[in-house]
């Protein structure tokens, strides 16, 4: 290896001393551990953060609220695409219909997070043009559980509005930050309430419990990967 890097100096007449050989496979070791760090550390910053934050658990499926309405489990007809909603979940949830509106857009913000004013498409699929209002779930203001999807990234990417990083954010959200909706010239307000991570196949956070008017965030962690889904619960209070 030494030889090959020797002789591509030479091509560049660099002539390298004895010291420069000693020196140079520290230097290239010192190379990789750093970029192998920028690449592991959101990893491991995420991963550390769910442990030590005692908000967060693990949703336990047995004790989840059941869906009040027929639901056919299917699969995604590219489960490999995670730019179509359809594919966060290993087994995917067609609610009965989409929701018949005028409005193909609203805003969503988290001004603790400075996420200010995303754009949602209601009834979308194309996560690549914005976040995405999960087809079949409530509207905002509605009784139910309005279910947003956005994508994340490593944070290295992280471009504020660029819908490939737009939810990354969402990792740092706290307990009791507040999320407000502005749908059809309203403005909704939520408290979060509960942070979780779930694997690919717990469907239980598309349900829909029309007691009370619910928002769940989802995304995919740890940041730059798509092991789990971070699912943020918060509640209507204004």
């Amino acid at each position: 290896m030494l030889n090959r890097i020797s002789a591509f100096l030479q091509l560049l007449q660099i002539k390298p001393n004895n010291k420069t050989k000693k020196t140079l496979p520290f230097i290239l070791v010192a190379i990789g551990m750093i970029c192998l760090w920028i690449v592991l550390s959101p990893l491991l910053n995420t991963t550390l953060n769910f442990f030590l934050d005692p908000t967060r658990e693990l949703i336990d499926p047995s004790t989840s609220r059941v869906f009040p309405m027929p639901i056919v489990i299917g699969s995604s007809t590219d489960p490999e695409n995670l730019s179509d909603a359809a594919s966060w979940f290993i087994k995917t949830v067609p609610l009965p219909s989409p929701a018949i509106t005028k409005i193909t857009h609203f805003s969503l913000s988290v001004p603790e997070k400075e996420l200010i004013d995303i754009p949602v498409e209601v009834n979308g699929s194309n996560l690549k043009k914005n976040a995405i209002h999960y087809p079949g779930t409530a509207l905002p203001g509605e009784y139910g559980n309005t279910v947003i999807f956005g994508h994340s990234a490593l944070p290295q990417f992280f471009r504020p509005k660029d819908p490939l990083t737009i939810f990354n954010p969402l990792t740092k959200i706290t307990v009791g930050d507040t999320v407000n909706i502005r749908f059809d010239g309203i403005k909704y307000s939520y408290s979060v309430k509960k942070i979780s991570e779930v694997e690919p196949d717990r469907i239980e956070v598309l349900s829909q419990d029309f007691s009370t008017h619910e928002l769940t965030l989802i995304t995919c962690v740890p940041l730059g990967t798509y092991w789990h889904r971070l699912v943020i619960k918060a509640e209507l209070i204004n």
